[in-house]
């Protein structure tokens, strides 16, 4: 159990500094979008990093999710 709240914990910390290092600005223009990467490249490297880091151990719980939720279904059916 504190596997899980430690892995949500790195996922929100990830999103977090995604939003922080992704250079978006307002109103949204697509070629800020676009040169944006090239202005700040550290910031959008970062940001993709963490973007990266966060759908890796998002994928590793949902993964581990599932197998807690057929395991429970597994135990529930073999005891009828």
């Amino acid at each position: 159990m504190l596997r899980i709240i430690w892995r949500v914990l790195v996922i929100l910390v990830c999103g977090y500094l995604f939003i922080e290092w992704a250079p978006i600005t307002y109103p949204f223009h697509f070629a800020d979008i676009l040169v944006g990467p090239i202005i700040y490249p550290l910031e959008f490297f970062a940001a993709s990093i963490a973007f990266f880091f966060g759908l890796v151990i998002s994928l590793q719980l949902f993964r581990l999710l599932l197998q807690i939720t057929f395991k429970i279904v597994k135990q529930k059916r073999s005891k009828r």
